[in-house]
């Protein structure tokens, strides 16, 4: 009886193991490629050939984030004084 080199059979072992990873890791590629196609076709925007955009009619208006006041930028209090909270009292 032969003996075999326990690092060529560890090689070997781990060739194996990266092998089947890649053509598992290959496969989920596919399919997810697959999956992707067939959602595309049967979703109704992916059939829309236009590529129009329509634009609000108060789309020249500035907006305001949020909804709240403008800005008046950093390190300056609003126009109407303003307090603030102090961790010191008095």
């Amino acid at each position: 009886m032969e003996q075999t080199d326990p690092l060529e059979t560890r090689r070997r072992g781990t060739r194996r193991v990266r092998a089947v990873t890649a053509s598992l890791a290959g496969a989920a590629v596919v399919g997810t490629g697959a999956l992707v196609v067939v959602v595309a076709d049967q979703h109704p925007a992916a059939a829309s050939t236009s590529t129009t955009t329509q634009v609000p009619a108060d789309a020249d208006r500035p907006t305001v984030p949020f909804g709240g006041p403008p800005s008046t930028g950093l390190g300056q209090a609003p126009a109407g004084g303003g307090s603030h909270a102090s961790s010191g009292g008095s």
